[in-house]
């Protein structure tokens, strides 16, 4: 056997073991937390892009008040300011990517951060990659002003956004081409997006599920313009939706959607709704969930 071949055996041998005794928030308050410890081992061994998640760091925010950088603990401070008091009195820990960029705070049950935006002169957003991963199990996303709700499974069971931003976000094709490979997507599905990126709906996973192409285009996206037009009228629009799974599935079969559109006295005005079957076209007649 070749030398290079016998050593990439071996280290695909010892990764596993390395993984079971590493403990990623090893020396912050979260350290005992198995829950923590078992999704960023996973989100380790799972190969999304070429991304090195070992390489992230993760520091208590009582560390870094004691330390020098004082732009990153403004930036946690205004993160925590989003949250309700429950949430905001866990223990916290900020997360730094490989790159050395911080990019939010994890609790046990709570992640908050920013979305990435589009640099400037730049085609496509910058990810936010604690986003961009396998999700944390049973737990709150709070992504900018938008919240997503985890199930047992890691899956994206429920997003809620209380007023829709009329700007458009961009993309990032990577982003998007990995989610419809990483959820199960099938022949025939794009990616879509949960909140649109016409409305500032992030280019992170968080914020993608496969969705077949013609409801992709068609119906989601009529409900998603009534949204627009509501927003370009100056209403406040808010946007929830629910993901439905059969089993353990990682695509889901429906969504249920629901738009509604307030006056400036906070009165509801309109109330768009609806129930979108996802399931594969040829078995779209024998599914009767929906």
């Amino acid at each position: 056997m070749k030398r290079a071949t016998l050593f990439s055996l071996l280290a695909a041998l010892a990764l596993p073991l390395i993984l079971a005794s590493w403990t990623p928030f090893g020396g912050t308050a979260l350290e005992k937390s198995s829950k923590l410890n078992s999704w960023w081992k996973e989100a380790c061994s799972t190969k999304y892009y070429n991304v090195d998640f070992r390489k992230f760091k993760f520091t208590d925010l009582n560390t870094l008040s004691k330390g020098n950088d004082t732009e990153t603990l403004r930036k946690a401070g205004i993160l925590l300011s989003r949250l309700q008091g429950r949430e905001r009195s866990q223990r916290w820990v900020a997360a730094f990517d490989n790159r050395g960029k911080f990019c939010g705070l994890v609790s046990e049950n709570t992640i908050v951060a920013d979305a990435g935006t589009k640099p400037k002169n730049g085609k496509e957003v910058y990810v936010n990659m604690l986003l961009n991963t396998i999700h944390l199990p049973s737990a709150h996303y709070l992504v900018d002003n938008i919240s997503y709700y985890t199930d047992s499974r890691g899956r994206i069971k429920k997003v809620f956004c209380p007023d829709l931003n009329l700007k458009g976000r961009g993309r990032n094709q990577s982003s998007q081409k990995y989610s419809v490979k990483f959820k199960d997507g099938i022949q025939g599905d794009n990616c879509g997006h949960l909140i649109p990126q016409a409305l500032d709906g992030p280019a992170e996973q968080i914020n993608f599920v496969p969705q077949r192409r013609d409801l992709n285009g068609g119906e989601i996206l009529a409900l998603e313009q009534k949204a627009i037009n509501a927003k370009k009228q100056g209403y406040k629009v808010s946007y929830e939706i629910r993901i439905l799974y059969h089993g353990s599935d990682k695509r889901p079969y429906g969504f249920e959607n629901n738009v509604k559109v307030y006056d400036k006295n906070g009165k509801l005005v309109r109330n768009y709704s609806g129930v979108f079957d996802n399931s594969p076209k040829d078995s779209r007649k024998q599914n009767s969930r929906i």
